[in-house]
């Protein structure tokens, strides 16, 4: 059964990849900090849906920390590093810009050096539409993005170019997703608000 890690298991993007990757028969473990960004008992709901099968384990598990997640992962023979864990949002991003320098850009290059030093060929990174913002209409997949107008887009742009640098370097198959306002059924509160 092939083994999928997945980070940021408890927001509304992370627990539904993971009901998917279980509904397909793959073993997930998955590592959330648990923030307060919104409230817990979302998360909690989300996770309690996950716990019941058992072929997903949680860990209560920062990205920051990086010998706390090499460890983790160390002779579990992982498939795939699916990174959803960040910290999301323009607004917040002004306020506290420092927090998401830790974890979109230092969360990512330690998931990416455990790739590495694990041997794990596949890389999965969400990112986000707000690099198009100021770019011309219509948005365009292909378009250069070297010019976020936020400290939230810059540190996901940050993060994109440390996973190219990671594929340039050590061939580690890298894919991106530049997510639009996803919401839905037990979504963030602030995307449906």
């Amino acid at each position: 059964m092939n083994k999928i890690f997945v980070t940021g298991v408890a927001g509304f993007i992370g627990s539904n990849v993971c009901k998917n990757l279980l509904q397909n028969n793959f073993c997930v473990i998955g590592v959330d900090n648990m923030n307060d960004y919104y409230s817990q008992l979302l998360k909690k709901h989300r996770l309690s849906q996950l716990q019941k099968n058992s072929n997903f384990q949680f860990h209560e598990v920062d990205i920051e920390e990086y010998s706390k997640i090499n460890d983790l992962i160390k002779d579990q023979k992982i498939d795939a590093i699916i990174n959803l864990a960040a910290r999301a949002g323009v607004r917040q991003s002004l306020i506290n810009p420092f927090i998401y320098e830790t974890t979109n850009v230092k969360g990512t290059l330690n998931l990416l050096e455990v790739c590495k030093k694990q041997g794990i060929s596949k890389f999965v990174l969400a990112s986000t539409s707000s690099l198009y913002a100021g770019q011309p209409l219509p948005f365009n997949e292909n378009l250069p993005v070297n010019n976020p107008i936020s400290p939230y887009a810059a540190t996901k742009k940050g993060a994109e170019m440390l996973a190219y640098s990671y594929h340039f370097l050590y061939n580690i198959d890298i894919t991106i997703l530049r997510y639009f306002t996803v919401y839905g059924p037990a979504g963030r509160p602030d995307m449906s608000a």
